[in-house]
């Protein structure tokens, strides 16, 4: 999830950088005859991105917000642990690294064109919003839940992994492999659990299938 909505802000991003160069430098465009600062329309172009952005990052906000609030209401899981502490310092770097890309980002953009300030404003809104959801997680919030319908790991990745339709599972020991029908596979990344969890972890998977439809590979 963040990976993507990461490339798509910087994809993006690109161009409203260029934009901005050539209209807050007032630099000359010959095959248009005009300037940057002649440009027309400039004022939809930074409600667009404004728009795009808030989009991307409202709905990156929205999704693991609720992973975070539906892993812990613990009454509801036959499982229910908080990640492991290597996951968690990696979660604590990557929103770290997130929150300077885009507050460096917001920067850039305020320094060319202080004009127009939607998409900055859009930029630092959600960096606060990331410096709120990490100090929000810290005390044990970021877990890893199994219910009898799913596997749900919410930390700044939402993962949810279903039982309905499961043809096989492959027991590894880094990841477990959930095959379905119409050859999907999904992957579920073991080093979000401590090692002494593990044992427990697949066990409570195991029980919460059913065995006369799903095939269980061993290969630890």
């Amino acid at each position: 999830m963040n990976s993507f909505t990461n490339s798509i802000l910087l994809f993006f991003s690109i161009p409203l950088i260029g934009f901005c160069i050539y209209v807050g430098f007032d630099v000359q465009i010959d095959f248009l005859h005009t300037s940057g600062g002649e440009l027309p329309f400039q004022s939809y172009v930074y409600l667009s991105f404004g728009i795009l952005f808030f989009g991307l990052l409202g709905w990156r906000s929205v999704r693991r917000w609720m992973g975070l609030y539906i892993v812990n209401k613990r009454s509801r899981f036959a499982w229910n642990m908080p990640v492991s502490k290597k996951r968690k310092q990696r979660v604590i770097s990557y929103t770290l690294l997130e929150v300077l890309v885009m507050t460096s980002l917001a920067y850039a953009l305020y320094s060319l064109m202080s004009t127009w300030i939607l998409p900055t404003a859009v930029l630092v809104f959600f960096s606060i919003e990331s410096f709120v959801f990490l100090f929000s997680g810290m005390n044990k919030r970021f877990r890893v839940g199994i219910s009898s319908k799913a596997i749900i790991a919410a930390d700044r990745e939402v993962v949810i992994v279903y039982f309905t339709g499961l043809q096989k599972i492959t027991l590894g020991k880094d990841s477990i492999y959930f095959d379905y029908i119409k050859e999907l596979q999904l992957l579920f990344p073991t080093d979000c659990l401590e090692e002494d969890e593990l044992a427990s972890f697949k066990k409570v998977v195991q029980q919460m299938i059913d065995r006369d439809k799903v095939l269980i590979r061993n290969i630890d």
